[in-house]
């Protein structure tokens, strides 16, 4: 390594060397220990239910196996495309386990953007939901094989440039090992301690809400609602989990504590709530002060830590009291050095202002496929401890013995927006390439009384279409990077020195955002009781705009952390949304409006009264589907369900009711659960009782506490209880046809069966229906194994529907239109309300009597729009013959 200087750098501060607690192991050998000592902890704790590490590991070995299957190997990179979830977590933990490094990204991020990451990163798979919520890997076609220059390497997580191409960093597996070992002491974590998962899985601040149990034996707790858009159901969430740490960014954190001052009832039952953890953005000495106003007996904790150092370098305890501090950082954290520089690179000592490097076990050394930018950040320095490849931070900052450091600012063009870290450049490069104005510049407002940020953007000439203008950059930009105000100038401002007047330009965006807000128009007298009222009240309250109650609501200037606000004011009055009507912004408020109820009709401050009374709702509302399916009297009935989908009742309470009534309902109907396996295409091994349902977790349960069977299948197997369960688990099925009339889903035709739905409207039996319609891409495929159906392993070739095989094309074009599926069927289908969802029940010979007519007239109009194209070049009319492919 080629150093820069010929000095040796002195570390301004350095952290504590020591070995760390895991000796010489590496990732996989911590997980492998912690799925061994810990196997019955809890993992993952969601509103759903719970998953022990020995399910984790269940899981995580299957998708371990199929990306083996696939070609991925140990130093290659595999990007993961999934929101929060169970899925998430244990793609996560299988990348560890076979020593890949993932590479998470934005559900929603754009094409160019994936593109660019998947090139860069030479990625081998992508790991994605399809649009039933399936999980789906893909293998990517990579040039050059195995990624050798990955090996050891953890994750790559991706930051903005000035360019607007992201930057690949690289973090070993030590510099995690070396964070998760701190972390571990700085929130006294253990296998009986929680921490929240809120974080974006593409924010660094992720990470170690998976890695520190991972390490331990803890409990993620991983609310299926948002913060930011169900934060009412949320914290409800976090208290009953009994959460003992939470991580948040400044802007986050300070609605968090709005929502607690305004229900302190709330707040005064998070009494597990030990530390919570604020990074990402500077924190205010007024948040601190707010922060134990509200929870006394919690620790505040202020982090910080670059993307390109492995997510955070040191930590502060907050003091407690009233009075003024300044907000430090805190001193390195163990194996890690601080050298305060001037524009020399000499050292500036303490107590003096100077830019912030950072050395030591946890800094990256380079940029992925990006020499030029490697070599900007990383420089190579001989230093008292050895020589060290150095990340150039460009915060400028003041180093102080006792305190560590804090933080004055940028010494360059970025600066923190919400808790991401920005670069203008990287807007004013999407604002060149669309040609509509002469000339930009980006500023960030810090708005009056803790309010927040807003990003505004200044174009010139004032003639350009700056609507237009906008829309170009909602297309081009991730969304926490679109300007929430263009304002057209005549002429950007500038000093007498000739440079971009950025004080001037400050005071310009704050006016503008004042002349934006509409003021209200006179209003007739009257008592505001309706839910829309509040609703319309609190909008005005954080938008200063009153609006039109049959306003599209993504017309109504409300963002996400808008919308957090509005939710607060709801809350006030005793009112929350009952679903996260902010992910349909095309409804109008009216429509929104109807998705608001009490507050304590989710128990968010009710106690056990209220909680009882809602398990007795669900209740008779399962009483009421059961005696309407007696009435039909059906021999057989096919149960789909999303246990995920369920609100306002425990998952455990759900999912006992549920096991009630499908025993009760088994006394004279065969009930048939799907309990498939679609991985054993990849895998190619199968076990009956080993190999867990992929198709929801009802299934493993009623497989555990009714008497019940599964079918022999490995890939479409069923889990059986009820009057004909011996038949079905003897017969055969893997010697079958997947959806002709020898298959199991022929014997429910000739059985008239009833197909019922819970929180879910995918009904696989609608592929029986495309076998009859006989479509031209019902195709099958042979898949040879070994299968254990109970009585001892055996080779087996079973036959699979060609869109169920993750490694062929027809796994993305196949995909069905399921919304088509329900509008054909809802003149034979009998909906009703069930536990804050949806149950449909609809008769199969009715289904088939709808579907089939309807497939055979419009072939491909049931498939995903996108895809019905290359579904008729690969599969054209003509080819009607079912076989094998």
């Amino acid at each position: 390594m080629k150093t820069s200087t010929t000095h040796t750098l002195i570390p301004t501060l350095s952290g504590l060397r020591r070995p760390l607690r895991f000796g010489n192991d590496n990732i996989p050998e911590v997980i492998a220990r912690t799925l061994h000592k810990f196997s019955a902890n809890t993992a993952v704790r969601t509103q759903n239910g719970d998953a022990s590490y020995a399910e984790l590991e269940t899981s995580a070995t299957r998708l371990k196996a199929h990306f083996e299957a696939i070609g991925v190997r140990a130093g290659d990179a595999v990007v993961v495309k999934l929101p929060r979830s169970i899925d998430l977590v244990a793609t996560i933990l299988a990348t560890q386990m076979l020593g890949v490094a993932f590479v998470p990204v934005d559900p929603s991020e754009s094409a160019e953007r994936l593109s660019h990451i998947i090139s860069k990163t030479n990625a081998s798979a992508i790991v994605s939901h399809d649009s039933n919520g399936w999980l789906r890997v893909e293998q990517i076609r990579t040039r050059n094989g195995i990624n050798s220059e990955l090996a050891n390497i953890a994750y790559i997580m991706h930051t903005s440039g000035s360019t607007g191409i992201p930057k690949g960093v690289p973090v070993s597996q030590a510099a995690l090992l070396n964070l998760v070992d701190w972390y571990i002491d700085m929130i006294d974590f253990s296998d009986s301690a929680s921490i929240a998962q809120l974080s974006r899985p593409a924010f660094d601040f992720s990470i170690p809400e998976f890695f520190v149990p991972f390490a331990t034996g803890g409990t993620i707790v991983l609310p299926t609602t948002q913060l930011g858009t169900q934060i009412i159901q949320t914290t409800e969430f976090l208290i009953q989990s009994s959460t003992n740490a939470i991580q948040m960014v400044p802007t986050l954190l300070r609605r968090f504590l709005g929502t607690l001052e305004r229900l302190p009832s709330v707040a005064e039952r998070f009494i597990d709530l030990k530390y919570v953890i604020s990074g990402g953005e500077p924190l205010p000495d007024s948040i601190r002060r707010r922060f134990y106003s509200i929870l006394p007996n919690t620790t505040l904790i202020n982090s910080y830590g670059p993307t390109e150092c492995c997510v955070a370098v040191n930590y502060h305890y907050c003091a407690r009291g009233d009075a003024d501090f300044p907000m430090f950082t805190g001193k390195p954290a163990c194996n890690i050095d601080f050298f305060v520089l001037d524009k020399n690179q000499c050292n500036v000592g303490l107590e003096a202002e100077g830019e912030l490097w950072v050395g030591g076990v946890q800094t990256s050394e380079r940029y992925v496929a990006d020499e030029c930018q490697s070599k900007m950040h990383f420089v190579p320095y001989m230093t008292t401890n050895g020589e060290q490849v150095l990340y150039r931070t460009g915060d400028h900052v003041v180093a102080s013995e006792e305190h560590g450091l804090r933080i004055l600012g940028r010494m360059d063009d970025q600066t923190k927006y919400r808790g991401i870290r920005l670069e203008k450049g990287e807007i004013a490069s999407a604002i060149d390439r669309t040609g509509l104005c002469a000339d930009s510049a980006v500023v960030v407002i810090d708005k009056d009384d803790d309010m927040g940020q807003e990003l505004v953007c200044m174009v010139t000439p004032v003639s350009a279409d700056v609507d237009e203008l906008r829309r170009r950059l909602s297309d081009a930009l991730p969304s926490d990077r679109v300007p929430s105000l263009v304002v057209p100038l005549g002429a950007l401002p500038f000093t007498a020195n000739g440079k971009l007047d950025l004080r001037a330009l400050e005071r310009t965006a704050k006016k503008a955002l004042k002349a934006n807000v509409k003021r209200a128009p006179p209003q007739a007298e009257k008592e505001t009781v309706s839910p829309l009222d509040h609703l319309l009240k609190a909008i005005n309250a954080v938008t200063g705009s009153w609006v039109s109650p049959s306003s599209k609501a993504h017309e109504c200037d409300i963002d996400s952390l808008k919308f957090l606000e509005i939710q607060v004011k709801l809350a006030e009055t005793g009112l929350m949304f009952g679903k996260d009507v902010y992910q349909e912004p095309e409804l109008s408020l009216e429509e929104w409006a109807m998705e608001i109820q009490p507050v304590n009709r989710n128990g968010s401050q009710a106690g056990a009264t209220g909680k009882s009374g809602q398990a007795a709702d669900v209740r008779d509302e399962l009483a009421y589907i059961i005696e309407y399916i007696e009435t039909q009297s059906p021999s057989m009935i096919v149960l789909h369900s999303s246990l995920a989908a369920t609100r306002n009742v425990n998952a455990n309470e759900i999912a006992s009711n549920l096991i009630e009534a499908i025993e009760r309902l088994a006394t004279s109907s065969t009930v048939i659960l799907p309990a498939f396996t679609l991985s054993y295409c990849a895998t190619r091994r199968f076990h009956w009782t080993e190999t867990k349902s992929e198709t929801g977790v009802l299934a493993d349960l009623v497989m555990r506490e009714l008497p019940a069977g599964r079918t022999r299948h490995p890939a479409y197997s069923m889990v059986v209880t009820g009057p004909r369960t011996r038949e079905l688990c003897d017969t055969e099925w893997w010697q079958c046809t997947p959806f002709g009339d020898d298959s199991i889903f022929g014997f429910i035709s000739r059985a008239g069966g009833l197909v019922m739905g819970l929180g879910t409207s995918v009904a696989t039996h609608v592929h029986r229906c495309e076998m009859l319609a006989r479509v031209p891409y019902m195709k099958t495929i042979d898949i040879d194994g070994v299968v254990d159906f109970g009585t001892g392993p055996l080779r087996a070739s079973s036959s699979v529907y060609v869109r169920d095989v993750a490694e062929r094309p027809e796994y993305r074009f196949l995909a069905r239109n399921v919304a088509r599926d329900v509008q054909e069927l809802k003149d034979v289908t009998r909906d009703f309300t069930l536990a804050g969802t949806y149950a449909k029940l609809v008769n199969v010979r009715d289904m088939e009597a709808v579907l089939v007519p309807a497939m055979r007239d419009e072939p491909y109009g049931f498939l995903g729009e996108e895809a019905r194209e290359e579904a008729q070049r690969v599969y054209p009319i003509g080819e009607i013959e079912q076989g094998t492919t």
